[in-house]
């Protein structure tokens, strides 16, 4: 299954667990509110033994009930148990309610009594509950009980001979009659509100799985993005996502770790990996810091580029600011790996500026956001050249050209780089 929607489920399953709990913890604080209640209330004028008793035991096995389903909930795997558990109580609780009432003070009272009672409000209370778990059958299980209990109700009544039925008149409010009006306002009113509500945690529940898949669109992009641009992207619809791209001025930036398959050697590649990932999250830290966009990484290799996707005037500025940071960041790792008596990591930067092609390319089905041009291939040829050259980081005089602010360099003069036809002229970045 996909992982995503593993993850999906996942949280869903935590939002209903905590609603759950909270269901929970009401119910066993109302049940527990009636319990005192009714004790104060003996203490100050003794009922019948056998109402008092039944009224009691349903409290105090209700109260044992939620304690238990409380306690299932901290096993994960029982989620699904305890809301279907919760469900068929929210389902009887109305019915259960009533007989108890009526045998347990009103025995006396006619079974029409039970028709005259707010079953339908109770009802309804108890599914606007339920849809806090985002779950519809809990919801539908507590809508199908409370219309059994309405047909089961005026059934009982219907057996009874005292039990006449009227419309449009005051008997069912003052004298044994049934109403048939209220009747089949109640089930009206009961199957709309569950039909409805049903479908509303329903829609609720998708909502909320397409916001969680959003969000981790929005995560995924942020691993790639620095947190204001991915902002833009998003907010760019779908001409983001097509195949395609526009010409704009870029600054690229290469980083290579020196000796990396020396360093590699004999190595497992679980320590390799470790090695690498501890030395990409650094690096990357820094250019999403200076508002850059990682394009890609080549085993130890990184490129990244700014004034993407969107053009800035100190595209330029960020790409050095980058480049310092990281060897900065470098050497605060280097510290660390020395203590953990490992050798330390040597890096080359090299950065270019110039036009490019900026976009998505593959197709609808998988596209790579990246840049294309020969500033591309002149950025990684400087960085190469810094072994040679037995500088750390190198930029173009075209990167020189577009500072808005004066950097820490040395001019090197014009330098022949592999593949390109004609030197170029790099400065050096001092510390």
């Amino acid at each position: 299954m996909d992982r995503s929607v593993d993850e999906t489920a996942r949280l869903l399953r935590a939002r209903e667990e905590r609603s759950l709990r909270l269901l929970l913890y009401i119910t066993l604080g109302g049940f527990t509110a009636l319990t005192v209640h009714l004790l104060i209330q003996i203490a100050e004028k003794p009922f019948g033994t056998a109402g008092v008793a039944i009224v009691l035991g349903y409290l105090g096995f209700s109260i044992a009930i939620a304690v238990g389903l409380l306690l299932a909930l901290r096993q994960p795997r029982w989620v699904g148990s305890v809301g279907i558990a919760v469900a068929f109580f929210s389902a009887t609780f109305t019915a259960v309610v009533a007989l108890v009432m009526w045998r347990g003070f009103a025995a006396e009272a006619p079974v029409s009594l039970l028709t005259k009672l707010p079953l339908a409000a109770a009802g309804i209370s108890s599914m606007t509950t339920l849809a806090l778990t985002l779950r519809p059958l809990y919801v539908a299980i507590a809508g199908a009980g409370v219309v059994l209990t309405l047909l089961g109700f005026y059934g009982l009544a219907a057996l009874d001979p005292m039990t006449t039925f009227t419309s449009n008149s005051a008997q069912p409010y003052v004298g044994p009659a049934v109403s048939t009006t209220r009747l089949v306002m109640e089930l009206v009113f009961v199957s709309t509100a569950t039909i409805c509500m049903t479908f509303a945690v329903r829609f609720a529940r998708q909502t909320m799985g397409e916001a969680i898949a959003l969000q981790r669109s929005t995560d995924q992009i942020s691993r790639y993005f620095s947190p204001d641009i991915a902002r833009g992207i998003l907010g760019g619809g779908d001409a983001f996502l097509r195949p395609g791209g526009k010409e704009q001025d870029v600054v690229v930036l290469f980083s290579d770790l020196a000796g990396y398959t020396r360093l590699c050697a004999g190595l497992p590649a679980g320590e390799v990996l470790a090695m690498l990932s501890e030395y990409h999250e650094r690096m990357v830290a820094e250019i999403f810091k200076s508002g850059g966009t990682l394009d890609k990484f080549m085993g130890d290799g990184i490129m990244a580029t700014f004034g993407t996707p969107l053009p800035t005037q100190d595209a330029a500025d960020r790409a050095v600011r980058t480049a310092q940071g990281m060897m900065a960041a470098l050497a605060t790792l280097n510290e660390d790996r020395a203590r953990r008596g490992l050798p330390p990591l040597v890096q080359r930067i090299g950065i270019h500026a110039g036009p490019a092609i900026v976009g998505n390319v593959g197709t609808s089905q998988r596209l790579e956001y990246t840049v294309i041009g020969d500033v591309v291939n002149v950025a990684n040829r400087i960085q190469a050249k810094c072994k040679s050259t037995g500088r750390l980081a190198m930029m173009s005089a075209a990167v020189v050209s577009r500072l808005t602010r004066p950097v820490a360099s040395e001019a090197l003069g014009l330098v022949a780089l592999d593949g390109q036809p004609l030197p170029i002229e790099l400065h050096a970045l001092t510390t």
